[in-house]
């Protein structure tokens, strides 16, 4: 018998949210990754391309129906998510998504949170949704997002696209339906309209552009919801047609059995991982190991004669600026991200500015960073060591530690908490007692009746 068109699937999936509800388990889960989302919507609010596209959003005009978090600004509800979708991505300390399947690299499919929280958000705060209706629109877009990243070849992205976008605006479509209710018929239109819309390229990594991905990701999943809900017909088969999505994005290299929404859950297994470090994923296991060495030998950047780092081939094929100009640029660098950790024994958002990736000192410990492509250490997302750290020191002495890919699932609420703080800090955001007032208030989020008067605390 033929699978179901999974349109009809993705459509049968929000209906049975809308009926049934979110289990409790899930929804305390997504309480976490939203205010994993809040917390890198604010720390990006202050980075150039986050005020370039406010710029852009506030020459517009229109109706202010929904907040840009972390500022004063409201903007036409697609602006809003274009806006927020930028913030939350600028700083690429946002979730990524794990996978059922070895071959599947953790942090090269989709950084759900971004997209999907922000079209929710806006079209939430837009139709006075409560509290209650934004959590199941979340944990609804994040399954759908979560799941086609999961089934998707790696080859989508090893190819170039990238799914915070090409596969990011489907989760965003899917908890805008949600949210307006479309029935089957229109849900299978909005996802058409995702389908064409669907977009993002790996080549723009290094740049704005590639948070823009998350934010037209966020913004054109309100647009195709908005219009599928007014009658806007799109294919009702987009992933399936010949000349359709997969066939289009992947060359029909996707499995399909493991497309299975709400079975269990995907915020709840195999879950999704809350970065560590704003910077590519593919450097977390050299920033785990090189700082546990540091910290155990007490050794200082000045004692350091050459740092090896050893990495498979694949990890370090996105980190392409061995000299960064940019704080952009050197959460792709190696040499940089190794050497500020070096200096610093910490990698926080602070450290990914123009002016810190220009400091000498970083910059001359920069070239004492080695980096050694070892196709017999495991890939991104494989079951074995991920990277290697040698330390030689001036006097001869050399330190090695390992460390595989273990992504901070769970890393629980005092330490998301922690990071919401350092991500307001950094952004300059917010009194203490307003951002205290935030996450208490997002931990019973389900009581919520106004997202407005509740997203007000986070104004600048």
């Amino acid at each position: 018998m033929p699978a179901e068109p999974l349109s009809e699937s993705i459509a049968r999936f929000l209906q049975r949210v809308r009926s049934r509800g979110v289990p409790r388990p899930v929804r305390e889960t997504a309480k976490e990754h939203i205010l994993d989302g809040f917390a890198v919507m604010l720390g990006g609010a202050p980075e150039e391309a986050s005020r370039r596209i406010r710029a852009h959003v506030a020459s517009i005009g229109g109706r202010g129906e929904a907040r840009v978090i972390g500022t004063a600004l409201k903007a036409p509800c697609q602006m809003a998510a274009l806006a927020n979708g930028v913030q939350g991505h600028v700083l690429d300390y946002d979730d990524a998504q794990l996978t059922t399947a070895v071959g599947r690299p953790f942090g090269q499919q989709v950084h759900p949170t971004a997209p999907v929280l922000a079209a929710a958000l806006a079209l939430a705060e837009k139709t006075r949704a409560s509290g209650s209706e934004l959590l199941a629109a979340y944990a609804a877009g994040v399954e759908v997002a979560c799941r086609l990243g999961d089934a998707v070849e790696p080859g989508h992205y090893m190819d170039g696209f990238h799914p915070t976008g090409t596969l990011g605006v489907f989760g965003a479509v899917a908890a805008c339906g949600h949210l307006l209710g479309l029935d089957r018929k229109r849900t299978g239109w909005a996802l058409g309209m995702a389908g064409g819309l669907s977009a993002g390229l790996r080549a723009n990594r290094g740049t704005m552009a590639k948070a823009l991905s998350a934010g037209r990701a966020a913004e054109n999943g309100v647009m195709a919801a908005t219009l599928a809900a007014k009658g806007f017909t799109a294919s009702a088969g987009v992933f399936e047609d010949p000349m359709g999505f997969f066939s289009a994005a992947c060359g029909n290299r996707y499995d399909r059995e493991l497309i299975r929404f709400g079975s269990p859950w995907f915020l709840r297994q195999p879950g999704i991982a809350i970065k560590r470090y704003p910077c590519a994923g593919v450097m977390h296991p050299m920033l785990d190991a090189l700082l546990a060495l540091l910290e155990r030998r007490r050794i200082s950047a000045d004692a350091v004669d050459r740092l090896r780092v050893r990495l498979h081939p694949d990890a370090a094929r996105p980190l392409v600026y061995d000299r960064p100009e940019s704080g952009l640029e050197g959460k792709f660098s190696l040499p940089y991200t190794a050497a500020a950790a070096l200096l610093d024994r910490q990698v926080t958002p602070g450290h990914y500015t123009d002016a810190r990736v220009r400091d000498p000192k970083i910059r001359a410990l920069m070239s004492r960073v080695e980096l050694a492509r070892d196709p017999g250490l495991s890939p991104p997302g494989g079951p074995g060591a991920a990277a290697g750290v040698e330390l030689v020191l001036t006097g001869g002495l050399r330190y090695y530690e390992a460390a595989p890919d273990r992504p901070a699932r769970r890393p629980g609420r005092p330490a998301l908490e922690q990071k919401f703080q350092q991500c307001a800090k950094h952004a300059r955001i917010g009194r203490g007692s307003s951002l205290r007032k935030f996450v208490d208030t997002l931990w019973s989020l389900e009581s919520v009746d106004s997202l407005a008067a509740w997203l007000r605390l986070l104004r600048q």
